[in-house]
């Protein structure tokens, strides 16, 4: 029976339109089939001349389609069209399966090595490819709203997948880029089971390593976990709100501590042992905490605070009460924060002003308010290759130079700094504390983007200064392996002042970093020593 004989009238449904506007439009199984010109031959119809396949969910264009009437099926090269609201682009279509597809719809780009014309479309070894994920999948079929996954991995490394997330069966919801299903989170060669999980293939996460390893001279060896995630049912992958720490400091000191926490969103419990020790709660504002044994006269023995945090628009507003027993008194602070944001643009132009206050009243203490007033104001001009800004920054304590504790206090300083820049160079003069310890730097700069950054600078505080830094240009994240390093060096009137080395290790999911420095002589009250740290982070 030949199932492609009924012929439609060129005035053909609405839906149809755009193909029932061809000379030649007939009735298949598959939808509608039209185009210019008509012929047959042994079982084989022939259609060519902006040749057109189209049903609701479905439109395909092509030079010419072939139709087989005892399979049912078409050959067709090179389509493009629309499928289920993705635009479309296929190598050509055998049977009835697209190959070698190419989708796009908004941000999102997907290849299919087949799609199947099943109602609705099913396509296997799907690779989809969005701001924040590489995702593939074995099989997917899509509908105008979601597409339902089997086989599913998705992984934000942009090459390998040391990092990833494991699902048989996922939705992936079109319009808001999430995607939903019991899932398993691959690290390297591990796998943790998280139930339900949830990613947005449009905003990436958020993820860094909760491992701690860092030394100082001053301060002693650092080491364990701060943060690490505890995945719930539900939640956004690189969202979680449930965090522990479990994290030694100053292990190599005589202030050897151990600190245990958890929290979850704003709420949170902390355990100190050792030095120091100490338990603390905190959520929604709200501080609580308790030394028994204070390391010295400014750290309260019981703390009990109130301080909401209020925005709107540019104002950030903080008032606070608190309740504090120290070494030196005991009594109440009540008080508050804030400061608001102001800027304009015009043309190149663009100013900032950015006023700052707190208040802090002592009721039954006997001591005088603490009143301290500040703000910046920043004035910038960029067109074109030239870009210019100048900065001020201060603070002052209007009525008492002191507060009544430590934690109200806000030190006095002032800073300014002029910058002026054209294409790749760049000059800058910056002033600190020109009433206090004063520190004065001149720095010029040049940075391309194949060459990296060479600074050198003048730096004049409790003596003369020249520092030298370089940075290596950051890899393209399509390079999978890859080094960066940035060494510093500073000299004084007799020698070497510091001197320093940031590197860095690529591969095609994570940076790994190593950082070493030593001051040798500071600037004023700058501390001396060395610091060793180790980092590791998502690229």
């Amino acid at each position: 029976m030949r199932r492609w004989l009924l012929f439609l009238p060129l005035l053909a449904a609405p839906a149809w339109a755009a193909c029932a506007d061809r000379p030649y439009v007939l009735e298949t199984e598959e939808g509608l089939l039209g185009g210019e010109n008509l012929s047959y031959e042994e079982g084989v119809l022939l259609v060519e001349g902006r040749a057109c396949l189209e049903r609701p969910g479905l439109a395909l264009e092509a030079p010419w389609i072939r139709y087989l009437e005892e399979e049912g099926g078409f050959l067709a090269p090179s389509l493009s069209g629309e499928v289920e609201g993705w635009r479309l682009q296929a190598e050509g279509m055998e049977g009835k399966a697209l190959l070698r597809v190419r989708l796009a719809k908004g941000s999102l780009r997907a290849e299919a090595e087949r799609l199947l014309l099943e109602r609705p479309p099913m396509g296997e070894e799907v690779f989809l490819e969005a701001p924040a994920y590489r995702v593939r999948a074995e099989r997917a079929t899509f509908t105008g709203e979601e597409a339902r996954l089997q086989g599913f991995l998705a992984t934000p490394c942009p090459c390998g997948e040391d990092l990833r997330l494991v699902m048989e069966e996922a939705v992936f919801r079109v319009d808001t880029g999430e995607l939903v299903g019991d899932a398993a989170l691959g690290l390297f060669g591990l796998e943790v089971p998280l139930e339900e999980a949830r990613l947005n293939v449009h905003r990436r996460p958020s993820l860094a390593s909760p491992f701690i390893l860092s030394t100082t001279e001053e301060e002693g060896l650092t080491l364990g976990l701060k943060d690490l995630p505890l995945p719930q049912p539900g939640e956004e992958v690189g969202r979680w709100s449930r965090r522990l720490t479990v994290m030694g400091t100053g292990l190599n000191s005589p202030q050897a501590a151990l600190l245990l926490g958890l929290k979850e969103g704003g709420l949170g419990a902390e355990v100190q042992l050792g030095y120091a020790a100490g338990v603390r709660a905190f959520g929604e504002g709200v501080y609580l905490a308790y030394t028994p044994n204070p390391p010295d006269t400014t750290t309260p023995r019981l703390e009990a605070r109130y301080a909401p945090s209020l925005r709107l628009e540019g104002l950030a507003l903080t008032p606070f009460l608190r309740y504090a027993e120290t070494g030196a008194r005991t009594g109440l602070t009540l008080g508050a924060e804030g400061s608001y944001r102001l800027e304009v643009r015009e043309g190149p132009f663009r100013l900032a002003l950015t006023p700052s206050a707190l208040l802090a009243l002592y009721p039954g203490l006997g001591h005088d308010p603490y009143l301290v007033l500040g703000g910046s104001a920043e004035v910038g001009y960029g067109e074109g290759p030239f870009r210019a800004r100048l900065l001020y920054a201060g603070r002052y304590a209007a009525l008492s130079p002191t507060p009544a504790f430590a934690y109200e206090e806000r030190a006095e300083f002032q800073s300014l700094q002029v910058e002026a820049g054209f294409a790749e160079v760049s000059l800058l003069y910056r002033l600190e504390n020109p009433l206090g310890d004063r520190v004065d730097r001149v720095e010029a700069a040049y940075a391309a983007e194949g060459l990296g950054r060479l600074a050198l600078a003048w730096v004049r505080g409790s003596y003369a200064e020249w520092r030298l830094a370089y940075a290596s240009p950051l890899p393209q994240r399509t390079c999978c392996q890859a080094l960066w390093l940035a060494p510093e060096l500073g000299l004084g009137p007799e020698g070497p002042s510091r001197y320093g080395l940031t590197l860095r290790y690529y591969d095609g999911c994570f940076a790994y970093e190593v950082r070493a420095a030593r001051v040798l002589q500071g600037q004023h009250d700058e501390a001396t020593g060395y610091t060793l740290s180790f980092g590791l982070t998502l690229r």
